[in-house]
């Protein structure tokens, strides 16, 4: 019976932060402008949140729906000059499951530390997967149109271009650091309350 909770639990939240994803992407709330030249992206939110409530699989798919999406932005709607690259799956898709495999290994090496809390291991996967997302993607971009993104970028290399995009990712990290650490650390009082609620219940009968 457990066993069939926790996998309706996994599809259900592989569901939910699914259609997330799409929803942020559609209405472009998962892009949050600070200023012309300045914009940051909160659409890998949920693929982290997935990773840490349901597991290695489900933030695998959730990663995939993020980039199938993007994939689908860039060939329907391109609005910037290195948008229309992001049509190959390899820029698009494959980076953002590798940012989700990561995510569930940060996660799962943080919470063998007892001593750590949830909360603060949430906020730690959260600042360094978003950091490795921003790699990844750009490090794809690099690798597969090197000539094109130098370009784009003003002739300069891949860690020069990380460098450039570096203000942005560190903000950008630091917003996922604060949501996954609000949302697990309420997760983990909810939970801790039921289980209290649950012991009490069997003490009492």
């Amino acid at each position: 019976m457990n066993e069939t909770i926790t996998k309706n639990r996994k599809i259900a939240l592989t569901g939910a932060f699914g259609a997330l994803v799409v929803v942020l992407g559609i209405t472009r709330l998962g892009f949050i402008s600070l200023s012309p030249a300045v914009s940051l992206t909160i659409m890998h939110i949920p693929v982290l949140l997935t990773v840490m409530l349901a597991g290695f699989g489900s933030g695998i798919s959730v990663g995939a729906v993020f980039g199938i999406f993007s994939l689908i932005q860039a060939a329907m709607s391109p609005s910037g000059a290195l948008d229309p690259l992001f049509k190959n799956p390899l820029i698009s898709v494959l980076p953002r499951m590798l940012f989700a495999a990561a995510a569930w290994l940060i996660w799962r090496g943080l919470r063998k530390i007892s001593l750590l809390p949830e909360s603060v291991s949430a906020a730690i996967t959260g600042f360094i997967s978003t950091l490795l997302h921003t790699c990844l993607v750009i490090g794809s971009l690099y690798l597969v149109y090197n000539t094109d993104v130098s370009s784009a970028m003003g002739n300069i290399g891949y860690l020069a271009g990380l460098i450039v995009l570096m203000p942005n990712a560190l903000i950008e990290a630091a917003v996922a650091a604060v949501v996954c650490a609000a949302v697990i650390g309420s997760v983990s009082v909810v939970s801790g309350k039921k289980s209290r609620l649950r012991m009490e219940d069997e003490t009492n009968q």
